[in-house]
């Protein structure tokens, strides 16, 4: 909490847990409680709740 991250970093990694019935990857990030946009090479478009995104 409170790390400064950089382009290129791996922040996590995909998979399941708990009751889920697909891999997938919860990230959230914000600066002095404020939510920030997030932004992903090569995928266009907002991110949004219910978004299914395949590379």
């Amino acid at each position: 909490m409170g790390e400064a991250v950089y382009a290129g970093q791996v922040l996590g990694e995909v998979g399941n847990s708990g009751n889920s019935t697909e891999p997938h990857l919860h990230i959230h990030a914000e600066r002095d409680g404020l939510g920030l946009d997030l932004e992903f090479t090569g995928i266009t478009g907002p991110l949004c709740r219910g978004r299914t995104i395949r590379t």
